[in-house]
């Protein structure tokens, strides 16, 4: 079950000198679970913690509960040196999502939130913007990509951890 929300807006209602400029945001929420099979179920109840109630459904594996989408954009003018420009500026994130199904004793581990800022430009050159440079900047933010484990009335314990780093090219 799902809700998405679509938005995009040209900036020239505001004012006529914002045209090449425009926004755009996505957002979706997303309900999912899925029926256990009787030999997870069984296992999750014979490893019950104290107060932990096991129910027949549990999240779905790969399923983020939400994801946001946002950016500003530019497209150059018809003339003078911004004709064939691009640019813009995107945000992506995705709520946290089961990775790995826990059974017996193990704990599902689940991938955090990763929240990426990333910068794309690129100007074209000759009759027909065929000649390109470009600069691309990913992970402005410098964001970790963690996953834990989740566990029933207890810290989340650390899976793994990657620090991607931010990127940058010149095309």
């Amino acid at each position: 079950l799902g809700l998405e929300f679509e938005l995009r807006q040209n900036f020239d209602k505001l004012n006529a000198s914002l045209k090449n400029f425009s926004f755009l945001m996505n957002f979706t929420y997303i309900k999912s679970q899925i029926e256990m099979g009787s030999a997870e179920y069984n296992s999750r109840v014979e490893n019950a913690r104290k107060g932990e109630i096991i129910e027949k459904y549990r999240d779905m594996a790969g399923q983020a509960p939400f994801l946001i989408n946002a950016g500003l954009s530019y497209e150059g003018s018809e003339k003078g040196f911004w004709n064939n420009v691009e640019a813009g500026l995107y945000y992506n994130v995705q709520g946290q999502t089961l990775q790995y199904v826990g059974i017996v004793d193990r704990p599902s581990v689940y991938t955090k939130p990763f929240h990426s800022l990333n910068f794309n430009a690129s100007k074209g050159f000759g009759a027909e913007g065929k000649l390109q440079i470009g600069l691309k900047i990913d992970n402005i933010l410098d964001s970790e990509r963690e996953t834990v484990y989740k566990s029933y009335n207890a810290k989340d314990q650390l899976f793994s951890k990657l620090k991607p780093g931010s990127t940058f090219q010149l095309k």
